[in-house]
């Protein structure tokens, strides 16, 4: 290194734009630390808050549904139920209109044999007196074919009042079952109202988990970002220490060779990413921090970053040419 490059380096106004950008830099990576740290906090007490809420969740799900499923088998058994009590009270309805039917039938025979009766005693009256005898039979028949009749009208009135009893019954159980239907649809809109509302619970779920995985990835992403500083940080408190000797040791060969100081001649070898010539200063302290970074394993965007550069990838290892500056 010769004496002009020494010089560059050990320039103070060059010395403490080196110390003032790297500890800007430095404190901007501690501020970013905290930040991240305080995300991680965060991101933990989110996690229990999720994990709880999904435990709650499921046993929200499960009871609704087992609740669910209980209405659901209550009301279809009793809708069954009373479809079977509707069936027998329809089958007994039948049964005594049939009984009914024959009742009167047996009065209307009765009739028959009645009319049949008063017209033979027409055709015998003119023997009346020889029949007296079978006429007091016939009357005792008569009268007894009357006892029968009431009878039966008895039971034709009480199987009619039993069969209005059995109507009405069977209009009861009618409006029950109905009252059953509508009930069990109010239940199966209850369900589907739980259904509903566990399906909202699950998107919910869904949406805490999405944002859990975006946390974690952004607190990922910090992290590296932090370990990223760290080393770019420790590359350039290296390079600080490393350029100030080179520098002076190079400004020191070219005065031991009688050259005057060359640290703020443009170099023809190496230019920035814009492509303006570097100085050789400029050529010192990118050479030392690029070979810094790469000894730190920094990723190679943070190099790009840091030494912006054009052809990084032989920029160490390309002979480097000094242009001479003209004189005035």
């Amino acid at each position: 290194m010769g004496p002009e490059e020494l010089a560059i380096i050990t320039n103070p106004q060059f010395i403490n734009a080196t110390f003032q950008a790297g500890e800007s830099w430095y404190h901007g990576m501690l501020a970013r630390a905290r930040e991240a740290q305080a995300l991680a906090q965060r991101r933990n007490s989110f996690e229990a808050a999720n994990a709880q809420y999904a435990i709650v969740n499921q046993q929200i799900l499960a009871g609704a549904r087992q609740q669910n499923e209980k209405w659901k088998a209550f009301a279809n058994d009793l809708v069954k139920k009373h479809d079977e009590y509707a069936v027998l009270a329809k089958r007994l309805v039948d049964n005594n209109e049939a009984a009914l039917n024959d009742e009167m039938n047996l009065k209307r025979a009765a009739m028959r044999q009645l009319a049949e009766e008063k017209a033979r005693s027409a055709e015998k009256d003119v023997g009346i007196a020889r029949l007296q005898n079978d006429l007091s039979g016939v009357r005792g028949s008569l009268a007894a074919t009357q006892e029968s009749l009431t009878y039966e009208r008895q039971n034709v009135a009480a199987l009619q009042a039993e069969n209005e009893k059995l109507r009405a019954a069977l209009s009861a159980a009618e409006s029950d079952r109905q009252r059953l239907h509508e009930d069990n649809a109010a239940f199966l809109s209850a369900a589907d109202h739980f259904e509903q509302k566990c399906k909202d619970l699950e998107s919910d779920l869904e949406r805490s988990q999405h944002a859990l995985q975006e946390e974690e990835a952004q607190t990922l992403t910090l992290s590296q970002d932090f370990q990223n500083a760290h080393l770019v940080n420790e590359a350039l408190s290296s390079a600080s220490l490393s350029v100030l000797p080179l520098m002076e040791q190079t400004r020191g060969l070219w005065a031991a060779q009688g050259k005057p100081s060359m640290m703020e001649n443009s170099l023809a070898s190496h230019c920035r990413s814009d492509g303006q010539p570097l100085t050789v200063r400029e050529y010192l302290w990118f050479a030392t921090l690029m070979r810094e970074m790469m000894a730190h394993n920094v990723p190679d965007h943070l190099v790009s970053t840091y030494c912006p550069v054009a052809h990084r990838g032989d920029f160490l290892t390309r002979p480097v040419a000094i242009q001479e500056k003209r004189p005035d």
